[in-house]
């Protein structure tokens, strides 16, 4: 008898804290966190259409679901002003050969609300470095590891200009 009314409140128990839960909702794909530009059409001026920083730029945008489009009318405007990408040497050994490089990305840019004129249009940068051991014995390893390393830089300057412009909106 008293196992008995042992397992019922159990039951009771865990069917109240089953009920309890029917607020909570998944976040859909449609979130504002996870796409933060959802439906906005954004123009961007400045850039070579078919440079790597391009495509990956767009795909950046598309993955906060931004729409790319090609003219007006538009809801964000990204000009790029400014677009460097270099390495520069930073160490050098006893025999003065270069040991390490300092890659680097230097992206300035200016973007502006179209369906919110009382916006200040933005003007910000980034800067994205990285460092790279260099050693003369693996050669053809090096450059593989630069053109990574480019790679990776570039996306990492497109998801953070993606998200600069979410903060806009």
């Amino acid at each position: 008898m008293l196992r008995r009314l042992g397992q019922s409140l159990v039951s009771v128990l865990l069917v109240a804290n089953l009920t309890a839960c029917t607020g909570f909702h998944l976040r859909g794909a449609d979130s504002a966190l996870l796409a933060p530009l959802k439906d906005q059409a954004v123009l961007v001026q400045g850039l070579e259409p078919n440079s790597s920083f391009s495509k990956k730029l767009t795909a950046a945008l598309e993955q906060a679901g931004a729409k790319l489009a090609i003219e007006a009318p538009v809801s964000l405007q990204l000009n790029i002003t400014y677009f460097k990408e270099d390495k520069t040497a930073t160490a050098y050994s006893a025999e003065r050969q270069v040991r390490e490089f300092n890659h680097f990305l230097d992206l300035r840019f200016t973007a502006e609300s179209k369906t919110n004129p009382n916006l200040k249009p933005l003007e910000s940068s980034i800067y994205v470095e990285r460092n790279q051991i260099y050693d003369s014995r693996y050669v053809l390893g090096v450059s593989e590891e630069e053109r990574s390393i480019q790679a990776e830089l570039e996306t990492e300057a497109a998801r953070l200009l993606a998200l600069r412009l979410a903060a806009l909106r």
